[in-house]
């Protein structure tokens, strides 16, 4: 065997063979932001939504003719409060050299490698969306600072926040709605969590966006009462009438309590840290009506004039996240990010 069998491109004169198939395997679902409501109704750089609260009710009774006290105000619990849009922008180019090789057949992998680098852009924004939107970050832009929303963790504050514009305390997140250092999710607390908001807001459908270890902790509750030990299995083998055998598979996707409906979503991006990483013992129990995301421009990419160096553009969007009532979700952490 002679040497250029070991470097047959560059000593024996083969070519060497590239496949043409480009892999990338990174998470992309964005269940929350493709599940709220959407809209490009923002007009301003702090975005308001207006709520309104019942007052308790009552067992008194009134006295024969007696007339009620004129002018009462059924519009004191009305409160206006929101905050800041926050503004995404990322770049992609490619040298004339680059696209040109693309062009004529040589890239092995593309042969547009402008397009390609758009649409990939693209892609990465909208990632970096839905971990804003899921992030424990306040809002800013009341100044020349960069601009930035409020996330999800910050809106379900028990007491507001400490940034202007904050929200009223009659509706913020009550306290037993939250549960923190909580390294395994246990049945106990998430039907806590909704007895908390029922006692609140009433039954509800709920979305429950898990990090990983917590949706391995949900799995478990179909093998035991109780996650946080280690499951004998996942499915078993049932005999049937023809005398083949089924598997039961025991994955819990539902949980349903007296107190609400709650749909298990895994989440990729919910309260990254500063790497990038999701927070595995994470969890927020969201009514999907209270929330909603306004853009005063929706996600689009734009492409920049051709030079002699190459082709490039950019990929934007402006928008932000707003709670119509934080009292009627909560959330359960090991602790955030």
């Amino acid at each position: 065997m002679n040497a250029s069998s070991y470097t047959p491109g560059t000593t024996g004169g083969n070519k060497e063979w590239l496949g043409n198939e480009l892999t990338i395997l990174e998470p992309e679902e964005t269940p929350f932001t493709s599940t709220i409501a959407k809209g490009e109704d923002a007009k301003g750089t702090l975005h308001e939504v207006v709520s309104d609260r019942l007052r308790k009710p009552r067992t008194t009774g009134t006295r024969e003719g007696e007339s009620g006290v004129k002018g009462g105000n059924k519009a004191s619990k009305r409160a206006r409060f929101g905050a800041y849009l926050h503004r995404w922008l990322d770049t992609f180019g490619v040298t004339d050299v680059q696209q040109a090789v693309s062009r004529k057949g040589g890239n092995a992998v593309t042969d547009d490698e402008y397009g390609d680098a758009k649409a990939k852009c693209v892609r990465e924004v909208k990632r970096d969306i839905e971990a804003t939107f899921l992030s424990n970050q306040d809002c800013q832009g009341g100044s020349d600072d960069e601009m930035r929303l409020r996330g999800l963790f910050k809106w379900l504050a028990t007491t507001g926040t400490t940034v202007t514009p904050n929200i009223p305390s009659d509706f913020c997140t009550v306290s037993n709605a939250i549960k923190t250092s909580k390294a395994t999710l246990l049945e106990s607390d998430l039907n806590a969590v909704l007895k908390a908001i029922f006692d609140e807001c009433g039954y509800g459908e709920f979305m429950a966006l898990l990090g990983s270890d917590y949706v391995e902790d949900m799995d478990l509750f179909a093998v035991q009462d109780t996650a946080g030990g280690s499951a004998s299995r996942y499915a078993y083998p049932v005999a049937v009438s023809d005398g083949s055998t089924k598997t039961v598979n025991l994955v819990v996707r539902i949980f349903e309590t007296s107190f609400g409906r709650v749909t298990r979503v895994p989440s990729a991006f919910i309260n990254v840290n500063s790497a990038g990483v999701h927070n595995a013992t994470c969890a927020a129990i969201l009514r999907r009506e209270t929330w909603k995301a306004s853009f005063l421009e929706m996600l689009h990419a734009v492409d920049d004039d051709e030079d002699a160096g190459g082709l490039s553009g950019y990929v934007k969007a402006i928008g932000g996240l707003w709670c119509k009532m934080p009292r009627a979700n909560g959330y359960i952490t090991n602790s955030l990010n």
